[in-house]
């Protein structure tokens, strides 16, 4: 990942509200906006009348918790989302982000490439679920040049996105959090190792980001069964993590085909366990102590040189 600096612009004020998110020295922009504020945008944002791709964002209506996306592109990204709101039935649809370019270099073409790529990258995040019907396939035709160009759109694309506060490209990326002060330099270079969680009919690894997201690792066994006090929204993850091939029967245990990230630990664990659990506790480095122990210690730890009167 590169460092950035990135502008958001408030429309009105409202960090809710619309929102325009720009990468310095970039012809990129990015505008975020809920369903019923597009007659506003419209008439804001000429920008919009050219070509570029878009996010329709919302959740299942089956199940709420879930996230659901549609990804699409235009030449004139005013006049389809004009249709989507007048003519298509998208129940799901609340937020938009809309993404061209300041400059008139962007291309029918090009926004297909991009919507292509968007597409095939919101397709790997398992949290997400796409509204899409049909696979685009523009990858590749493109000429090389423009490809180049247009990867550095997508890459800018995923930034700006994040930074609205929407995780449909997130990737579990970065270093993890290793303990500083473990004497087994063995673990401290497996940070797949920190955190275990074991018991009847499960055992999982759990790493640390630095962005203080918890990654179950692959290969993780979670119990095949839930508890009548298992968090509903668990129980509908685990349901929705076995139908998309993230979790896997295996001898009566369910296995992790891949990295997940959730958002709290004691998520993670009640995941794992198919029960409520206090992750903090039930999550263990390799010498006894608890997810809770270390937090602790970690936020203990002075600069050097600083004292506790400092």
């Amino acid at each position: 990942m590169k460092s950035r600096s990135i502008n958001i612009f408030l429309l009105d004020g409202d960090p809710s509200g619309i929102r325009v998110a720009q990468i310095a020295m970039s012809t990129i922009q990015a505008i975020a906006f809920r369903r019923l504020q597009f007659a506003e945008v419209n008439k804001t944002f000429s920008e919009l009348s050219r070509p570029g791709v878009y996010l329709l964002l919302g959740f299942d209506e089956a199940q709420p918790n879930h996230p659901v996306a549609y990804i699409g592109e235009s030449e004139n990204v005013t006049a389809r989302l004009q249709r989507h709101a007048y003519n298509d039935i998208k129940e799901y649809w609340i937020e938009t982000i809309a993404l061209v370019s300041k400059d008139e270099n962007l291309t029918k073409s090009h926004a297909r490439y991009v919507e292509a790529r968007l597409i095939a990258e919101a397709a790997s995040n398992p949290r997400w679920k796409l509204m899409n019907s049909q696979q685009a396939s523009e990858v590749g035709k493109l000429p090389l040049p423009d490809r180049a160009a247009m990867e550095e759109f997508i890459d800018q694309t995923k930034t700006l996105v994040g930074a609205l506060s929407c995780d449909l490209f997130k990737v579990v990326a970065g270093n993890l959090v290793g303990p500083s002060d473990t004497a087994d330099a063995g673990v401290a270079s497996r940070p797949d190792l920190l955190f275990h969680c074991a018991g009847a009919n499960y055992d999982a690894r759990m790493a640390v980001t630095v962005g203080g997201e918890f990654v179950v690792r692959s290969g993780s066994l979670a119990r095949q069964s839930t508890t009548a006090a298992a968090p509903e929204g668990i129980v509908s993850l685990r349901s929705d993590l076995i139908a998309k091939g993230i979790l896997v029967e295996r001898n009566d245990q369910l296995e992790f085909m891949a990295d997940y990230v959730f958002s709290s630990v004691s998520g993670a664990a009640a995941a794992i366990t198919g029960t409520s659990v206090n992750g903090r506790l039930a999550w263990k480095l390799y010498d006894g102590r608890t997810y809770a122990d270390w937090e602790k210690q970690q936020n203990d730890q002075l600069p050097s040189g600083m004292t506790e009167n400092y």
